[in-house]
């Protein structure tokens, strides 16, 4: 009764004309090769409808999402075909999640998917020529493929790596340098303001050099006569001085006044008696012979 069931549904997917499962599924087929996947997708989903269990069906929607660029539905149908019980299917659905897996980017993951397809084929023993050896040799070359993708990715990645790692020492080496130029500049601008502080100003400087220049020029000249004079000679300040110190009379002590009152007293007897003398004597006539 098994067997039975299992060529009916065989049947269905064969003849459309019979079941509209099948006629939706055959609908859908022209439709995929023809390239509208759209229209193959509607009818692929209302076949499910009807028969939701069918993993050719779920093998059909995976294959036009993905024709689609679904990617992540496209993944997701194929998990699900993968559950038959038929290994050819399940080695089409394995392939094909390795297909997706790598338009994802997911390229160590599709090498797996690649490797299981191999296996699968060759539990199968298939004939040279057949289907099945066409889809392990597609399989082998995926994996080629792949693996030389992500060994150049790998080594890209390396590259990218090394020179962002060079750019950023450099940076690095550019800021420590920035860095320095700053601590330098500063440096020099402290000594500036130190040096300013310690060295006289400019002006004052030049100031005290032409006085020092203006006094050697003195000493160099030879001094004018009149000049020399003076040097001689004392000046009209110290000559007003000093006569006036000569000018000042002496102050004299006591017995100096004393001494000189009774000088002055005994001389002014003597004029008296002189003079007493001059009276007492005769008059004289003078004579003249003329």
């Amino acid at each position: 009764m098994i067997m039975v069931l299992r060529c009916m549904v065989c049947s269905w997917l064969f003849l459309g004309w019979i079941d509209p499962f099948a006629d939706q599924v055959r609908q859908g087929n022209e439709l995929y090769n023809n390239g509208k996947y759209d229209e193959a997708l509607d009818k692929y989903l209302n076949a499910q409808i009807t028969s939701p269990d069918v993993p050719q069906v779920f093998f059909n929607v995976a294959d036009t999402q993905y024709k689609r660029g679904k990617y992540d539905e496209a993944l997701k149908s194929f998990e699900k075909s993968m559950k038959t019980g038929n290994p050819e299917l399940q080695a089409k659905s394995s392939f094909n999640i390795g297909n997706t897996l790598y338009k994802q980017g997911k390229l160590s993951e599709a090498l797996e998917w690649y490797k299981k397809t191999v296996d699968i084929v060759d539990e199968l023993s298939p004939q040279n020529g057949s289907k099945l050896e066409q889809l392990k040799n597609d399989a082998k070359y995926n994996y080629e493929f792949v693996e030389r993708k992500l060994e150049e990715k790998e080594q890209q990645q390396g590259q990218d790596n090394q020179q962002q790692q060079q750019e950023q020492e450099k940076e690095q080496e550019q800021e420590q340098q920035d860095n320095q130029d700053k601590g330098d500049d500063q440096s020099d601008e402290t000594k500036e303001e130190e040096n300013k502080e310690q060295e006289p100003d400019k002006e004052n400087q030049q100031s005290e050099n032409q006085q020092e220049k203006d006094l050697d020029k003195e000493k160099e000249q030879p001094p004018h006569p009149n000049e020399a004079q003076q040097q001689n000679q004392p000046s009209s300040q110290q000559q007003e001085h000093t006569q006036s110190q000569q000018e000042r009379p002496h102050q004299m002590s006591k017995e100096e006044a004393e001494r000189i009152l009774d000088a002055l007293n005994q001389s002014e007897k003597e004029m008296r008696n002189i003079n007493r003398e001059k009276s007492h004597q005769p008059h004289r006539s003078v004579e003249k012979d003329w």
